[in-house]
């Protein structure tokens, strides 16, 4: 069964610390080999954040020192000071604007990525989920796509 794919915005993943870690007052951007030996409190296996993560390093990284479910669970390890994290620069908006944490710069890693409205084929988008999907697809910075086998509206007109 195909499904139905658009991109609706881009992310980037931000490499982060507290501002107590040790690498908090570093100068030099971190190169994709360090990177890769962090100790770092991670997403699950199988993430879309540690998978993007991977493939983006494109070398063998060491096993996350702590592995955890959630993006707050990870934002509270790293608060704490001991781990550093890679995350969604939306999920750590707020943190990192309220200096709860600082984004380290990396030397040779682009870390963006697209994200996707995903639905199955034949699905009307009513109501809110249909005017999000709506709007997300003309602000998008990607340009319209549909992999399906036939193009259909997000929304129903009617």
């Amino acid at each position: 069964m195909y499904e139905s794919v658009r991109p609706v915005a881009q992310d980037r993943l931000v490499l982060v610390v507290s501002p107590e870690h040790r690498l908090a007052r570093r100068r030099r951007p971190v190169s994709r080999r360090e990177l890769a030996a962090l100790p770092l409190a991670s997403r699950e296996g199988g993430s879309g954040t540690r998978e993007t993560l991977q493939r983006a390093v494109g070398e063998p990284m060491d096993e996350p020192a702590l592995e955890l479910y959630s993006n707050a669970a990870v934002k509270v390890v790293v608060e704490a000071g001991e781990y550093a994290a890679v995350l969604s620069e939306l999920a750590v908006r707020q943190e990192l604007h309220d200096g709860r944490l600082v984004e380290l710069p990396l030397a040779d890693l682009d870390l963006t990525r697209s994200l996707h409205a995903v639905w199955r084929p034949g699905t009307r988008w009513r109501g809110p989920a249909g005017d999000i999907l709506a709007v997300a697809a003309r602000t998008s910075r990607h340009p319209r796509s549909d992999r399906t086998a036939a193009r259909r509206p997000l929304a129903d007109p009617a």
